[in-house]
């Protein structure tokens, strides 16, 4: 299985290719815009979805949202009308767990197999292949894929049945929510005490009360630096309105959750989609992210 197609060459699908083609596997891509950078690396791009499944042995996609999972497996030019018996499809979006099953029975149906996999990481985590994946579905698929697996992310496990994946992601970003939520309010406390935020930083850094939130994003809150983003907000939002589902379905209320949720609902209602998730600082201090004089000094 040494031609993997991947499906979706944004800001993870890139990296993801580029981590493959540098352990050794022959790589076509398919974005709807295009890819040069692929090309100029060394790998093939292929004119849609049907073409990368007519010559991939495996396919990794990672799209935006359900309807693009859909429109590439089963749409007119989709993996459906040329997959081979035997592939393997290791579909990466974070997407509701019924639908992609759904999307299984079909591949399942013209003689491959579809896994659940999604990725956990931003996407500078990528390429020094820090993410962790999230493997789930039938065993015997992921044993055959393992090298590419390997290859994608560096850190991977296998959570179990088909969609134990997705849930897995569920709770990681139900913490990474919260921890961003905490540490917004944390350092907007510590400047609004006058505090020096370099010294709170690094006071906090290596205490009990730290996280790798913290770490990473306390520095972006401190300099009110949103962008470019490492994780904007548009991207984590649509997750977080299913884990609120999924939340609701198990019958638990997940009120810490909820709270976090509110606040980058108020974020993504007032325009800051785009901006690093670390913006929600600007939320919980009551001024605008998009207004870069807004806390020159302390309140």
């Amino acid at each position: 299985m040494d031609r993997v197609g991947v499906i979706g060459l944004g800001k993870m699908g890139l990296p993801i290719a580029r981590n493959l083609m540098v352990r050794g596997f022959r790589v076509t891509g398919y974005r709807r815009s295009g890819s040069p950078e692929l090309i100029s690396e060394g790998g093939d791009v292929a004119a849609s979805a049907a073409e990368v499944a007519a010559q991939a042995d495996v396919i990794v996609s990672i799209v935006p949202t359900a309807d693009d999972v859909d429109e590439i497996i089963t749409g007119p030019s989709g993996t459906l009308t040329t997959l081979k018996p035997g592939t393997v499809h290791i579909e990466m979006s974070t997407i509701d767990v019924d639908r992609k099953a759904r999307l299984r029975d079909l591949v399942r149906a013209a003689g491959g197999d579809l896994l659940d996999c999604p990725i956990s990481g931003s996407p500078g985590m990528v390429a020094p292949r820090l993410a962790t994946t999230f493997a789930s579905g039938d065993q015997r698929s992921v044993d055959k894929i393992t090298a590419v697996l390997d290859a994608i992310s560096g850190p991977w496990i296998y959570t179990g049945a088909f969609g134990t994946g997705a849930r897995m992601k569920y709770i990681a970003n139900l913490l990474l929510a919260v921890h961003t939520v905490a540490a917004a309010e944390a350092m907007a406390l510590a400047r609004r005490s006058g505090l020096d935020l370099s010294l709170v930083q690094q006071t906090l850094d290596t205490s009990i009360a730290s996280s790798a939130i913290w770490k990473q994003r306390g520095p972006l809150m401190a300099e009110r630096a949103w962008s470019p983003a490492p994780g904007p907000v548009r991207t984590l939002h649509p997750i977080l309105e299913q884990i609120e589902d999924h939340a609701a379905a198990t019958g638990m209320s997940a009120s810490v959750f909820a709270a976090a949720k509110e606040v980058f609902d108020k974020a993504m209602a007032d325009g800051w989609g785009d901006l690093d998730i670390a913006c929600v600082h600007d939320q919980v201090s009551g001024v605008s992210a998009l207004d870069d004089t807004a806390l020159e000094e302390p309140a």
